[in-house]
């Protein structure tokens, strides 16, 4: 009976960390299909607003090359397939409003639209990702999960008379760690404790727990990087734009610039979100002051007046990790850069009781005092960076409040690191 009682508790927690593993790889795989095929509708749009006209056929396969994958096609709307992807299209719901994600056999494809004027149907970016690409690295994550299983059940019979007792409770603290794994906490770990063998299950589960939250957290730095990384070219593109005389093509680019800075920022807001369990520390001045050094470029480039006042030599500990607090920045300063004209200066100042940083411009200030609400804003932008700042500052036990001037003045107030 003991013997079962282990296989029951050994499978309660393999089972659901199991379906855990392959669900977390069928996301991974999806993400990337999504991405590739946001990229080339990004790409497709972007020669539009530089033409004036939709791409054709030529233009779309040199975007297609440029790219550099042989599983994305360019629909156009006359029904024409640019590109080659291992299914046929035609069953698919390719008109339909909105980018889709629909599993088909052998894998599954990401539909993202893009809509001109001059067409009643829109241009449609298909992304295929297989099978094996959405199960990637599940069937060793099962090995090991089965081994892991396998020590439970066979160590624990040799000493199943002896020692039933103080089995039941290392096991059971096992199962409900790797059930809380397997929910989404993926802190949760086990104290290995008991006989030998179970002592191992709990060690060999800890190990496997850390190897797997080290992927997903490497994942999102990568991501994260990246996206910090390429708000620097879109700053200096944005510049460059600012010289273009045509002003039709002008607005047209600089709205294309703004969809793709709002996509970096909603790609930089869903690593923060996925990560927001782990413990974040970091140094505000010190974080602020060396970021300080692109800015100060960007603004003289736009002949606006720069400054900045930051406590020197000592450390403001927040409970916000770097890549937050630069999100905090960048958003707050590209909200200057987008909404007040060339030339206008601003002031970014950083306080130590409480942590806080705020960012004063000299323009004709903020009209409404829910633009840290997604969706708020009255311009061309959709407020998600202001958003995002609200996000951050109160997931550190911190606020965001307006403060009074002629200008904008925004009151960052991060909490402090634990």
């Amino acid at each position: 009976m003991f013997v079962a009682l282990s296989i029951m508790l050994t499978v309660g927690f393999l089972v659901p960390l199991g379906v855990s593993v392959k669900s977390q790889a069928k996301l991974r795989g999806v993400a990337t299909a999504q991405s590739d095929a946001r990229g080339v509708a990004t790409a497709v749009a972007a020669v539009a607003g530089a033409t004036g006209e939709a791409p054709d056929i030529s233009e779309v396969e040199f975007i297609l090359n440029t790219y550099g994958t042989d599983k994305l096609v360019v629909v156009l709307p006359d029904g024409t397939e640019v590109g080659e992807i291992p299914y046929e299209l035609t069953s698919l719901p390719i008109s339909d409003a909105g980018s889709i994600v629909v599993d088909v056999d052998g894998g599954a494809v990401a539909l993202v639209p893009v809509a001109f004027a001059d067409y009643e149907k829109p241009y449609v970016v298909a992304s295929f990702v297989s099978n094996k690409d959405l199960q990637g690295g599940v069937t060793t994550s099962w090995l090991i999960l089965l081994a892991l299983g396998l020590i439970v059940v066979f160590g624990s019979v040799p000493l199943a008379d002896r020692f039933a007792a103080s089995l039941v409770k290392p096991m059971k603290n096992l199962s409900d760690a790797a059930h809380r794994w397997a929910s989404g906490d993926l802190e949760a770990r086990v104290s290995p404790s008991g006989p030998a063998e179970i002592a191992e299950s709990g060690r060999a589960f800890n190990l496997l727990a850390e190897r797997l939250t080290g992927l997903l957290s490497a994942e999102r730095e990568r991501v994260a990087d990246l996206s910090h990384r390429l708000r620097t070219p879109l700053a200096a593109l944005r510049l460059q734009v600012e010289s273009v005389d045509n002003e039709s093509q002008k607005s047209a680019l600089i709205s294309d610039i703004a969809n793709l800075e709002g996509e970096v920022t909603a790609l930089i807001e869903d690593v923060r979100r996925s990560d927001e369990k782990q413990p974040s520390i970091s140094d505000l001045a010190t974080v602020i002051t060396q970021r300080m050094g692109f800015w100060q470029v960007v603004a003289a480039a736009q002949n606006r007046e720069l400054t900045i006042e930051c406590p020197q030599g000592q450390e403001i500990l927040v409970g916000s990790s770097d890549a937050e607090v630069l999100t905090v920045l960048d958003n707050l300063i590209q909200n200057v850069l987008t909404h007040t004209p060339t030339g206008i200066g601003f002031h970014v100042t950083v306080k130590n009781e409480p942590p806080s940083l705020t960012v004063t411009d000299e323009g004709e200030g903020l009209s409404s005092p829910d633009v840290f609400d997604r969706g708020s804003s009255t311009g061309e932008s959709s407020g998600l960076g202001l958003d995002i700042v609200r996000r951050i500052a109160e997931s550190s036990g911190g606020d965001v409040r307006i403060g009074e001037g002629s200008g904008a003045n925004i009151i960052v107030k991060f909490g402090q690191a634990n």
